[in-house]
Order: C-alpha cells, then sequence, then structure tokens
C-alpha cells in the first residue's frame, strides 16, 4: 500500500537501481564477506545436529530480513535528506543585498 507520494517514488528508484545488480561483482569487500559467511556456515552446520540445520536457515533468514529492513530505513532518510537539500538550494536566496 503506497502511504504518499514520496513512499511511491522510493519504492520505484529502489527497484530501478537495484534490478539485476550482482553485489559479488560490484563489491570486493561484500565478496569476501560473502564468502567468509558460506565459511562460516558450513562450520557451524558440521557442529550442530542434523535436527537444527533447519532452526538455522530460519535464523539466518531472520536476521537477512531485519538487514533488508534498515536497509530501507536507512535509504528512505537518505532519499529525504536529498529531497530537503535540493528543495533548500532551489529556494536559497543571498543573506546580504
Amino acid at each position: 500500500m503506497v502511504k504518499s507520494i514520496f513512499d511511491l517514488m522510493v519504492t520505484a528508484s529502489e527497484v530501478e537501481s537495484l534490478d539485476g545488480l550482482d553485489l559479488e561483482k560490484v563489491s570486493s569487500d561484500y565478496y569476501h564477506a560473502y564468502q567468509k559467511m558460506l565459511e562460516y556456515q558450513t562450520q557451524i552446520k558440521h557442529a550442530l545436529p542434523v535436527e537444527m540445520h533447519k532452526i538455522l536457515v530460519e535464523l539466518d533468514d531472520e536476521y537477512i530480513c531485519m538487514q533488508i529492513s534498515s536497509g530501507d530505513v536507512y535509504y528512505r532518510q537518505g532519499f529525504s535528506d536529498a529531497m530537503r537539500l535540493i528543495m533548500q538550494t532551489l529556494t536559497w536566496g543571498p543573506a546580504r543585498s
């Protein structure tokens, strides 16, 4: 549900900018962190009993959901700040006449 024109613009901008983006190819930091995460995940799976593997995956899914939600908040705040800066710049006038 779209709450405002601002939400509509941000959502459209997010979808457009992230469509088809492969972060492993764009960011070496992301690539290396992802490789380490896979390594740790394998180590934890070997240490846990098989019946705990599903819980580990569910925990990871919830953590990812939290990260995505926080990214949305940061993105929207940055977008809002940028729009505010643009509007202030457009209405700026000299301090001295």
